[in-house]
């Protein structure tokens, strides 16, 4: 609609410049050429306002996607900042009028113009809330059904299942900082890291695909702190979000400033099937304990098992009895021996084809 309502204007516009280019031209103001003028003024009119329109849709398009990842309280109040910036450097700039060059005036007023608005807007963001309260406005503070994603979260192994569920639902918001982290890990040394990592970006990918819940990607960077976690409570405080991680030091940090936490590791505790000891489980064995002889793997809910006598098996898929459960900060830990310390070992590809 946009691309045909610039192309109508571009081609009346042009039809009309044809008609007096034509009329200018031709002595005889009744002859044929006038209306082949403005046929062919109308035909280029045609053909530019299609590339305008086309070109100003992208734009607009752009600028659309851009704006819908910024906050309302941000374009207000950095609205807001702008025009009183643009204000205070017109008063003192209206002097540089009276340089005897206008040709040397008019360019550094409009670049203190420039650089007096855009200061103002960066402020009006910064400071949202005390802008907002000076205009006479309240800063909304929550945001039903919105998500904010940390590292950990993504790392998580069942975060594709949690979502499938319902247990995380609405708008999942991705920082461009925590996608840099999680794709830093992605490229780490340490394999078990490094195939979390990509599994959990993979898992992105499939909520998105597959309309799970809308993924929208935060530009912002809040370089006014260092830490990712520090970033990511400031999001969530920003937009009224709830923070879902699996790190328990930023479920508490976030908690305590009064930010609503999904703690995948509370979810997951609480639906996990109970393992007694005694009963026998299939864990694959993914790299070798800190006491000699152990080796350790992970259950697809993140619960470690540690497993005597068994570094030998590593890299395979090994059937484990339960020998005792022993509660942790991250759940749960599981100790266990080989079921069967004679049998052939399974080969972790076969159990993944």
């Amino acid at each position: 609609m946009l691309v045909e309502l610039i192309r109508f204007v571009i081609v009346v516009l042009f039809t009309a410049l044809g008609y007096q280019v034509s009329r200018a031209l031709v002595a005889d103001k009744t002859s044929a050429r006038i209306i082949v003028g403005t046929i062919l003024g109308s035909g280029i009119g045609y053909v530019i306002g299609g590339v305008l329109g086309r070109g100003t849709g992208t734009l607009v398009g752009i600028a659309e996607k851009r704006i819908a990842s910024i906050p309302g309280a941000d374009i207000v109040s950095g609205g807001l900042g702008l025009v009183a910036g643009v204000i205070v450097a017109t008063v003192p700039g209206l002097f540089l009028l009276l340089l005897p060059s206008r040709a040397v005036g008019l360019p550094i007023l409009a670049f203190v113009e420039v650089v007096f608005g855009y200061l103002g807007y960066r402020i009006g963001v910064t400071k949202r809330e005390d802008v907002l309260q000076l205009v006479g406005l309240t800063y909304r503070t929550r945001a039903a059904d919105l998500r904010v994603l940390d590292t950990s979260a993504i790392l998580n192994t069942q975060l594709l299942d949690y979502v499938r569920a319902g247990l995380i639902r609405g708008t999942v918001l991705v920082p461009t900082f925590v996608l840099e982290e999680a794709q830093g890990i992605a490229d780490a040394a340490d394999p078990v890291r490094r195939q979390r990592a990509r599994r959990g970006l993979e898992a992105l990918a499939a909520i998105r695909r597959e309309g799970l819940a809308e993924v929208r990607s935060v530009e912002k960077l809040y370089p006014e702190y260092d830490e990712v976690d520090a970033k990511v409570v400031a999001l969530a405080r920003e937009r009224g979000a709830a923070i879902v991680t699996d790190d328990s030091a930023l479920a508490h940090v976030a908690e305590l400033q009064g930010v609503e936490v999904v703690h995948l590791r509370r979810v997951a505790a609480a639906l996990r099937p109970a393992v007694l000891p005694g009963e026998a489980i299939r864990v694959e064995l993914s790299r070798v304990g800190k006491e000699a002889g152990q080796a350790v793997g992970y259950l697809d809910d993140g619960t470690m098992v540690v497993v005597a006598d068994a570094s030998a098996r590593v890299g395979t898929i090994a059937d484990v009895l339960v020998n005792r459960v022993v509660p942790s900060s991250g759940g749960r830990m599981i100790f266990g021996k080989l079921a069967d310390p004679g049998a052939a070992p399974a080969q972790a590809e076969e159990r993944r084809a």
